[in-house]
């Protein structure tokens, strides 16, 4: 009984030593497993702070590229602002001269058709006088074409004023070919007191003075007409723009407008008349008074 009872306490002390030594090796283990986490956790923790940083620093670059691509955006809208308002300018000035010189030559043929038909019917003028009248007659008529093609090709008038410009064709043709039939009536002396072609070639010298009138008219009103201006347009895009949208500003159709193909102005006796440009021109907006402008003596 004694042995046993002093192996117990020595049993005892080694079980408590055993479950001490598996406890410190528990706590041991633990720690280690503890510190495994931490650190991880800490590499997690960095890498999230670099994450973030990087993120900062992309934003920040996306930021300042924004700036400048919206300042880039402006000065290019400024720029396009600039260049259509000098085509608009330009375009103003081409429409008003070539209205200008097509009303300047459609006046200079009435005059000369007027100054020959008073020259072929005074008995008292010279020969040469009347060739001379028909030489400038001629040749305003060749001025007058040439002029008329060109102000139609290049500004391409509305349906309106093309009507305007064919009816004042129209109505010259005919009166010079009684203006033909009158000078050889003159040359061959059998023109008549009160003759029937007397009587028509002054009926359509007031048709053309009428169609004249008609045409410096119309002219007139179609450069003085309201178009819509480029102020306009550009207020429309600054907010598109300001609303981050990229819708195109709408444009005229070129193909909306008539083309004129005007009637063949006076020619010689047996010489060949020229061909006018039917092709298709391109479409500028007239807005200019036409008015303001000074006529010629």
């Amino acid at each position: 009984m004694e042995a046993l009872a002093a192996w117990i306490p020595a049993v005892l002390a080694l079980v408590a030593a055993g479950v001490a030594g598996w406890l410190l090796w528990s706590a041991r283990k633990a720690a280690e497993e503890t510190a495994q986490r931490a650190e991880a956790v800490r590499r997690l923790a960095s890498a999230v702070e670099a994450n973030a940083e990087q993120t900062g620093q992309a934003a920040s670059t996306a930021t300042e590229q924004a700036e400048r691509a919206w300042e880039q955006v402006k000065l290019t809208r400024s720029q396009l602002d600039d260049a259509r308002q000098e085509r608009h300018a330009s375009t103003q000035a081409e429409q008003w001269e070539w209205a200008y010189a097509l009303t300047t030559a459609a006046r200079e043929l009435v005059n000369s058709c007027h100054e020959l038909i008073r020259v072929s019917l005074d008995t008292q003028v010279a020969p040469h006088y009347r060739q001379a009248a028909d030489r400038h007659y001629r040749q305003a008529g060749q001025r007058w074409q040439d002029t008329m093609i060109k102000a139609i090709a290049r500004t391409q008038p509305p349906l309106e004023m093309q009507q305007q410009v064919t009816t004042f064709a129209e109505v010259h043709q005919r009166l010079h070919g009684h203006i033909g039939v009158l000078l050889r009536a003159v040359e061959t002396n059998t023109l008549g007191e009160g003759d029937t072609l007397t009587k028509q070639i002054h009926g359509m010298r007031h048709e053309l003075n009428n169609a004249h009138r008609n045409l410096q008219r119309i002219v007139s009103s179609n450069l003085s007409a309201p178009q819509p201006a480029a102020g306009q347009q550009a207020n429309g895009q600054q907010t598109q723009l300001n609303q981050a949208t990229a819708a195109p500003a709408p444009q005229a159709d070129p193909n909306q407008q008539t083309q004129l193909t005007p009637a063949v102005g006076p020619q010689t006796n047996g010489s060949r008349q020229p061909t006018p440009n039917q092709g298709p021109a391109p479409a500028e907006p007239p807005t200019q008074q036409l008015g303001n402008r000074p006529a010629r003596a």
